[in-house]
């Protein structure tokens, strides 16, 4: 560790450590050349986990000595699991890494630890003025979501100009309450980009509705992801409809709604959300219940966007023939999707075979009209390398995959009028 190493990651756990020890080797992740990530530990064994934690916190934040090199690079990240984080130990955290300006540690994970202090003084600690904290996780804590939350914990996260990822992951539970004070904290907060809320299987209808004023007024989240939270067509819609009524102003381009309960109804407003919100690159639905008339509403939006840039739909069982022929026709007159799949470990494996040979081979021609429309300039393209390139557009086996390049082919020459000029005879 003390020389440079190929090792970013390191998971140590605490049970048998003394004080002492818990320094010293905070002091070595500290000189660590190319450490990023550590994973530090514990159990119900250790009789005062905040000496351990008050321990290392001062090692990691121990400036280097006089002959000492400060490489760099160093420690990012902070994960803490399955400790007692009373008030104490989050101060000790504060005065140490969380609160200090001059901490590279940007990234604390507290998921999985006991806590046993209010829930407004944790989100001061993490969300307030003094935090100098990019990215935050915190979940995998039933009893302090249920027992312990004060709804306040989200409120300094309205005014928060330095946190730009938040993960809230399987929190076990997430009352209206809950979700309604983080969409309002988030609806005046303008500088988060990333926002996670997973895996929380017990959430309800009502309580998910309570998340729809984000995708309403938030202005500043760029990825946002839903996945595992139960969320069905109602839900979706909402959603869907609040995005529409922000489409001028949101600057969401990524939406992964994976591992959720959307069908036909659900899909139907999404794909309207898709030709609205100009901004939107990237759409999930991985593992849902969309069916062929969804795909088909998702298939129309693809034909008429320009900006959409990945669309993933693997594992929506109940989609069929019908379905997969009306997005492969959507695939072939988009040249905007960069990245696109349907999978389906329950389709036959010639049947996906061929399937998935029909999308490579779209990809690959939005790519080459991509690289014809928005060339190099320092590497132009030759007219005649230009000219054969463009024919290759219309190349195909079969007839009407030619004319579902022919749009491909027109955007190409609208663009490129500068090559057609150069080929017109003086």
């Amino acid at each position: 560790i003390n020389h440079h190493c190929a090792i970013k990651t390191i998971e140590v756990n605490m049970d048998f450590a003394s004080p002492v020890a818990a320094m010293e080797f905070g002091k070595l992740i500290r000189r660590g050349n190319g450490i990023e990530d550590l994973h530090v530990s514990a159990s119900s064994s250790i009789d005062d986990s905040t000496v351990i934690i008050e321990a290392l916190a001062h090692g990691l934040a121990t400036p280097p000595e006089e002959d000492e090199f400060d490489s760099e690079g160093g420690l990012t990240k902070l994960k803490l699991s399955h400790f007692d984080l009373d008030r104490d130990a989050i101060d000790v955290l504060c005065s140490n890494i969380i609160h200090k300006e001059e901490s590279r540690i940007k990234f604390v994970d507290l998921s999985g630890n006991n806590f046993t202090v209010r829930g407004d003084l944790l989100g001061e600690a993490l969300f307030g003025s003094k935090s100098c904290l990019e990215t935050v996780a915190i979940g995998k804590n039933e009893e302090f979501w249920l027992g312990m939350f004060d709804p306040s914990f989200f409120s300094k996260l309205a005014y928060n100009t330095t946190l730009d990822t938040l993960l809230l992951v399987d929190m076990g539970y997430f009352s209206t309450r809950q979700a309604a004070a983080l969409a309002d904290a988030l609806c005046h907060n303008t500088t988060l980009q990333e926002l996670h809320i997973e895996d929380n299987a017990n959430m309800n209808e009502v309580e998910l509705l309570a998340l729809t004023p984000i995708f309403r007024h938030n202005t500043s989240l760029e990825r946002f992801s839903l996945v595992g939270n139960n969320i069905g067509d109602l839900e979706a819609f909402s959603f869907a409809e609040a995005m529409c009524d922000n489409s001028a102003a949101t600057n969401l381009n990524h939406l992964a709604l994976n591992e959720n309960c959307i069908g036909e109804f659900g899909a139907e407003a999404l794909a309207e959300m898709l030709r609205e919100c100009k901004t939107m690159k990237s759409l999930s639905l991985t593992n849902n219940e969309i069916d062929d008339l969804g795909a088909m509403h998702i298939a129309d939006a693809i034909s008429q966007s320009r900006t959409i840039e990945e669309i993933h739909l693997d594992e929506n069982s109940n989609i069929g023939i019908e379905g997969e022929e009306a997005l492969l026709r959507s695939l072939r007159r988009n040249m905007s999707l960069q990245r696109f799949s349907m999978r389906n470990d329950e389709n036959h494996a010639d049947r996906t075979l061929e399937v998935n040979d029909e999308i490579d081979k779209c990809l690959r021609m939005n790519k080459l009209a991509k690289k014809l429309i928005k060339p190099d300039w320092d590497k132009p393209i030759p007219p005649a390398l230009f000219c054969d390139k463009l024919a290759y557009l219309t190349t195909s086996e079969r007839d009407h995959e030619a004319k579902g390049q022919v749009g491909k082919v027109f955007s190409v020459l609208l663009a490129r009028m500068d090559i057609l000029v150069s080929h017109m005879p003086s």
